[in-house]
């Protein structure tokens, strides 16, 4: 499975349309990003892949200073045989951050707006 995802610093922002998804061969890589972004503000980015032959010092990092607390992931799940999300699809799922640092994964509804509480799985660390 391959997971794409957008990154939205903060829940006072709208999702952009533009920019490329970052991507990643399973769902652990975007969930520390996640993490690490809304913690540091700064982080690696994926919009290449995953590279596991590149050493850490020299894969690419993006700062990302409006990030806090509030920010989520828009995440999109495909397998090998369906196509890379187009600009304006419907995301498969939200992935927002508890107040203790975990990430809750919840299904996007055609009703769900960021401002919206949903109910949520948590990942156990």
């Amino acid at each position: 499975m391959t997971v794409y995802f957008a990154f939205i610093p903060s829940r006072r922002l709208q999702p952009t349309e533009s920019g490329p998804l970052e991507f990643a061969p399973n769902q652990a890589i975007p969930e520390w990003a996640l993490k690490q972004r809304a913690a540091h503000r700064h982080g690696p980015t994926y919009y290449d892949g995953v590279n596991h032959t590149v050493p850490p010092s020299a894969k690419p990092t993006a700062d990302f200073p409006e990030a806090d607390s509030t920010a989520c992931l828009l995440v999109w799940k495909r397998t090998a045989s369906q196509a890379v999300p187009q600009h304006g699809e419907e995301p498969d799922e939200t992935w927002t951050l508890t107040p203790r640092g975990r990430v809750a994964r919840d299904t996007w509804t055609s009703t769900n707006t960021d401002t919206q509480p949903r109910p949520s799985q948590e990942i156990q660390p």
